[in-house]
């Protein structure tokens, strides 16, 4: 069996989509503490500014080999983090 068959046999594309909203989703509840208490310590900055990088990467790299799931997935992370990242400087 060949890996197109396998992934086709345990419908990858779905899979990977949901993962890729896990992904998406994964940061959601630090940025929801930080709306509600407003209280940024303990929260490290710099950790957020590479996973940002890190994550425009992974979103051009999408784009640029035309991986639909990739591209969305990461853009829409790195979104959430450009938010948390916002809202750290604002709340401080």
């Amino acid at each position: 069996m060949t890996r197109e068959q396998v992934a086709s046999l345990i419908r990858w594309p779905m899979i990977i989509w949901a993962f890729g909203i896990i992904n998406v989703t994964a940061m959601l509840p630090q940025l929801w503490q930080l709306i509600q208490t407003q209280e940024t310590k303990g929260l490290s900055v710099g950790m957020f500014f590479i996973y940002g990088f890190i994550q425009i990467a992974f979103a051009l790299e999408g784009y640029f080999k035309r991986n639909t799931v990739l591209s969305v997935c990461m853009t829409l992370s790195a979104m959430v983090t450009a938010v948390t990242i916002t809202l750290f400087y604002y709340f401080q």
